[in-house]
């Protein structure tokens, strides 16, 4: 920074994967504004200085491509230097409350980088939420209806930095980390990935997205951990590697195994899914994906992008522009996003959905809307409903989602492009299947060869 922050500066804490930090402050700066304040490596966080000083929240975690968890913080950290670590953060929570005009919250949350060294204060933290709530409790400051949750972020150099997270917008697991048991019976780990991802991008229409008899292709399948987690969804599943498939996958009935290049495949009729794994160079996996949504060979797709070890941003970037291009050109409604999980590595994951016209987008299938109601569920309280006519589904679902990068929505033409948030499914409708179901396919018409 050109001058060091005041200590009531507000400051931007996102968690990232280790070794991601530069790519994440960048994208802070590059949604949020202000300058980076910290963001050294390997150290599985960022600090970016706030561009305003007001307690504001612009941009729900979700549509974030880096970042686990984003919270707001005050520049001052609390030093935890003496036996009693509770007090010291209850009443730097307390002025920082004051301060911006904030009288309750709905829960509290002690957390930690995930690194080596920031597992190592897994134990404080433990210790320390429980107690914490205790007295936010006895000042009658925790309430189910409050906007905000407290946070707490302990560091390795013995600070605590206090702040908040906007319930609607922030993530709700711990550390921003969905935790995923392996299936004893899953041929390999990579079928977790695909778990994160349904459960990232689908949230809780994940039922209705992926309904039992549905048609996908899995190109890239060997070993088959992909198409092990469809199977399990009850989806029928046309594996494509010249690899060997293992387990449960070998001679099973709802998986047909053909080796063939995934590149070169096509299928014979539309598919409700397509998913992605193969290592290749990202933009040529944006460009396979955008044909085959492009086409009409698929309506839903997930797939993984390798990402280089420099300019990782501009491959985020150019990936993005190839499939929006491409949607574009064949006149198609998209929503695309891209997020790295956690179960990712050296990489990204992809979401892109075709949605039908007939699909009934409102208001409170945006993520933030739908965090809300997972936490109103788990607070007590209901979650919000409501059924709308088919106009006024379309009306709202433009004015719901607002401007971000990451999640693209283009409702109408190929000149119409609409920025949106991350969107779910709606949880009280029965989701339109794709053009062709497994026992309703046509067949794709035969392309032209081009001259």
């Amino acid at each position: 920074m050109t001058r060091p922050p005041s200590a009531d500066t507000l400051v931007w804490v996102g968690y990232c994967r280790a070794g991601f930090e530069r790519d994440l402050a960048r994208e802070l700066v590059d949604r949020l504004g202000g300058e980076v304040i910290e963001a050294t490596e390997n150290a599985g966080y960022v600090r970016v200085c706030a561009a305003t000083n007001e307690v504001r929240f612009r941009v729900a975690v979700q549509d974030l491509t880096f970042a686990r968890q984003l919270i707001l913080t005050r520049e001052a950290a609390v030093q935890l230097i003496s036996n009693d670590r509770v007090t010291p953060i209850v009443d730097a929570l307390q002025a920082f409350m004051v301060l911006h005009g904030i009288d309750h919250v709905v829960d509290c949350r002690v957390e930690y980088p995930d690194t080596n060294d920031g597992k190592a204060l897994s134990r404080a933290a433990k210790a320390i939420e429980p107690r914490l709530r205790e007295r936010l409790a006895a000042n009658h400051q925790l309430v189910g209806h409050a906007k905000f949750r407290a946070m707490v972020f302990l560091t390795p150099d013995k600070q605590a930095r206090i702040g908040l997270a906007d319930l609607h917008l922030s993530a709700n697991d711990p550390l921003g980390i969905p935790r995923f048991r392996m299936p004893p019976d899953a041929p390999s780990r990579s079928t977790l990935k695909l778990a994160e991802a349904i459960h990232v991008f689908l949230g809780s229409g994940q039922d209705e997205a992926m309904q039992p008899d549905m048609r996908a292709v899995d190109l890239g399948a060997a070993p088959g951990g992909w198409t092990w987690q469809l199977m399990q969804r009850g989806l029928r599943v046309t594996a494509v590697d010249n690899g060997a498939l293992k387990g449960d996958l070998v001679d099973n009935a709802m998986v047909k195994h053909l080796r063939t290049d995934g590149f070169r495949y096509a299928p014979t009729v539309p598919v409700d899914w397509l998913v992605c794994d193969m290592v290749e160079q990202p933009a040529r996996i944006a460009t396979l994906v955008a044909k085959w949504l492009a086409n009409g060979w698929a309506r839903y797709a997930i797939f993984n992008l390798k990402l280089p070890m420099k300019k990782r941003h501009e491959e985020v970037a150019r990936c993005r522009e190839i499939i929006g291009e491409a949607m574009e050109e064949a006149g198609k409604s998209y929503i695309l996003q891209l997020k790295q999980l956690y179960h990712d590595r050296e990489e990204i994951t992809g979401f892109v959905m075709l949605p039908n016209r007939k699909a009934r987008f409102a208001h409170h299938l945006a993520a933030h809307h739908l965090a809300a109601s997972d936490e109103a569920r788990r607070v007590g309280r209901p979650a919000p409903t409501g059924r709308k006519t088919g106009g006024d589904h379309a009306r709202v679902a433009a004015s719901a989602f607002s401007a971000s990068p990451n999640t693209t929505l283009n409702t109408s033409s190929p000149s119409a492009s609409v920025a949106a948030k991350k969107p779910a499914l709606n949880l009280s409708s029965t989701l339109p299947r794709a053009a062709a179901s497994p026992w309703s396919a046509k067949p794709l018409p035969k392309q032209k060869k081009r001259r």
